[in-house]
């Protein structure tokens, strides 16, 4: 058995680096198999000079029968104490020690680009939720709970005049406030305005145990990250919240769909600065997005979205606007050194 780097160009060994996580996948979610498609981890690993991108790791017999496959998302801006990663066992190959091998091989990775920290995103469907093999593999590798988050699914599209109606409650409650969106690329009055909300969106989200820093972007890097959502074959819905007095962006929100696998959406980041919040922009942003998945005639039949577990606001948003819980997802930590 060897380690060994996966190169996204190669067909053959990405497709069989692939086809284990996916078969993991479609497991955990019981046959949906609607997690990351190829062309979006290989538009994360083609990139080896963005902000971020991923470096694909596989151990097994020969690079096109791998037995375990892992991935290390690299940022080279921000962010450069810790280091996100990904493990997967083929389920045939379970409990053979094969986990604890690549995870060893990612920890010295990890450690070779000096990174103190390693830590793992794991998601648990509603039937493992709490009591996933996670919950026993981690904590037997040094690894420790840093945070907690429950996801939840919206059925798409809603019940007739709900989202007009919650609109309608909710709009006055923000007229200071003007709610901008569009499907692509941002408008480039609001770029500048939308790179600082990136930025600042590690500081203004509920705090966590990792260290989250304020972000380095830039009108350069918001545009590479839409480029890659669109080479990672997505649709990009995006609202904003202006505020009138000072014309400042105040909060955003984004949607993606995929072009191949529209069936479900997921919601990525949504947040509002601290100062402008109470008057209910999450859940007007969130519907804005929606609107425009309604405009655009996806043949989507679920919104999924995940927040921590102590972003109260949020969760509150989310069970208005009907989600319900359908899993959740545990981030471990490990200090390296």
């Amino acid at each position: 058995m060897e380690f060994s780097r996966v190169d996204p160009r190669n067909d053959d060994q990405f497709m069989a680096w692939f086809n284990v996580l996916n078969r993991c996948e479609i497991l955990r979610d019981q046959g949906r198999g609607e997690g990351w498609q190829p062309s979006e981890w290989r538009a994360r690993a083609l990139d080896d000079l963005a902000p971020t991108y991923h470096q694909l790791f596989e151990y097994g017999g020969d690079p096109l029968h791998p037995v375990a496959v892992g991935a290390l998302e690299v940022s080279r801006e921000d962010n450069l104490h810790w280091i996100r990663g990904d493990l997967f066992v083929d389920p045939p190959e379970r409990r053979r020690g094969f986990g604890s091998t690549l995870l060893q091989y990612l920890e010295a990775t990890a450690r070779q680009l000096d990174r103190s920290s390693l830590l793992f995103w794991v998601v648990e469907d509603a039937t493992e939720r709490g009591r996933g093999a996670n919950r026993f593999f981690a904590p037997a590798h040094g690894y420790d709970i840093v945070e907690e988050s429950v996801q939840r699914d919206l059925t798409w599209p809603r019940p007739a005049g709900e989202l007009e109606g919650l609109w309608a409650q909710w709009r006055p409650l923000a007229s200071a406030y003007e709610i901008l969106s569009w499907r692509g690329p941002t408008p480039e009055s609001l770029l500048k305005g939308r790179a600082h909300l990136s930025a600042i969106m590690p500081l203004e989200v509920p705090p966590t145990d990792f260290g989250l820093e304020e972000e380095r972007w830039d009108e350069r890097r918001v545009r590479h990250h839409e480029r890659r959502v669109d080479e990672m074959g997505r649709d990009f819905l995006v609202a904003v919240a202006q505020y009138r007095k000072s014309a400042e962006l105040v909060g955003f929100s984004e949607l993606t769909v995929s072009r191949a696998r529209p069936e479900t959406a997921y919601q990525w980041n949504t947040m509002v600065t601290r100062a402008h919040r109470g008057h209910r922009l999450g859940g007007l942003l969130k519907i804005a997005t929606m609107r425009l998945l309604a405009e655009g005639n996806y043949v989507t039949r679920t919104i999924t979205t995940s927040n921590a577990s102590r972003n109260a606001p949020m969760i509150a948003v989310n069970e208005a606007l009907g989600a319900k819980v359908s899993g959740g997802v545990v981030n471990w930590r490990k200090v390296l050194k």
